[in-house]
């Protein structure tokens, strides 16, 4: 009978190991199938994104102005480093594109530096010191954000009408410089940083600038690197702004070009000149990436631990 017990036991152990065991492969296949279906979906968005890129590519290096479909994606099938140098002369000599390349540069890098100098002044203002109305004020600069600039855009043309800066630089400079993006950026960024380092500071005689040059803003290298790559993208691709304000062709920057290479009717478009345009458009962009993206996701990650 004990005999008959103890198998009986041994019984209904291993079959509740066996079940378990089940349960567990059951749980890794389904593992494994989310992990494949994840790496197919990420492949997807991959091959999604990277496409059009591929596709400019291609069109840089060659010389037919047709876009077929399906588009031909063999990279040996008329390509060549000849025609992207052909393509290049003939967007370099195109009516006045230094010009409009530099106008690009000029403006982009004048709304850069100022944009994100103020920004960081507001930021560090908003995050170090007290003064009355404080919060009211900064949530109200927040709120700015959810406004579309169309929704203020007939106001904005019509003031720079009469203050006389239409067709000028400072007319697409000037409404740029004020960023709420970057202010919400420096600001919730200054508040990670301790205030015993500040402080200490002020122990030793500094004056708040003081504190913000030599102390605050060197810690803030990612807040920085995060708000030259949104503000350079955001003044570099702007077309609506430009598009209002610049009735002048000796003005114009480089998203207003890419108009230039439609046929007359507006239906031909010439696409290997316009692919050229448009990655002499993304270089910068990609320039700029390339040397800030080592602070930039740690910038954005730090914005939202405090409030």
């Amino acid at each position: 009978m004990e005999t008959f017990n103890v198998t009986k036991e041994k019984k209904k152990k291993n079959r509740i190991k066996r079940v378990a065991t089940e349960q567990n492969s059951a749980i890794l296949s389904i593992g494994r199938v989310k992990k494949v279906a994840i790496q197919l979906m990420m492949i997807l968005a991959v091959v999604i994104y990277v496409l059009p890129f591929y596709w400019m590519m291609l069109k840089m290096f060659r010389t037919s102005i047709f876009a077929h479909f399906p588009p031909n994606l063999n990279p040996l099938s008329g390509t060549s480093l000849s025609n992207f140098v052909q393509n290049l002369g003939s967007v370099w000599s195109f009516g006045s594109f230094p010009r409009w390349y530099f106008n690009s540069i000029f403006v982009t890098l004048i709304v850069l530096f100022s944009s994100v100098f103020v920004g960081s002044i507001a930021g560090y203002a908003f995050a170090r010191l007290n003064f009355r109305g404080r919060e009211m004020i900064f949530y109200t600069v927040l709120g700015t954000l959810m406004i579309p600039f169309p929704v203020v855009s007939v106001a904005s043309y019509v003031f720079m009408l009469n203050i006389g800066w239409l067709s000028t630089y400072q007319g697409i400079i000037i409404p740029e410089i004020a960023s709420a993006l970057n202010v919400f950026l420096f600001r919730q960024y200054f508040l990670t940083i301790p205030k015993e380092v500040e402080e200490a500071a002020k122990l030793d005689g500094l004056n708040p600038f003081q504190i913000f040059t030599k102390i605050s803003a060197p810690m803030a290298k990612p807040a920085f690197a995060a708000s030259f790559i949104y503000t350079f993208i955001g003044s570099w691709n702007n077309f609506l702004w430009p598009l209002m304000v610049i009735h002048s062709k000796s003005l114009y920057t480089l998203p207003l070009v890419l108009n230039f290479f439609k046929g007359v009717n507006g239906i031909q478009i010439y696409w290997n000149e316009m692919m050229t345009v448009v990655f002499l458009t993304l270089l910068p962009t990609l320039i700029i990436y390339a040397i800030f993206e080592r602070y930039f996701v740690e910038g954005i990650s730090f914005t939202g631990l405090k409030g």
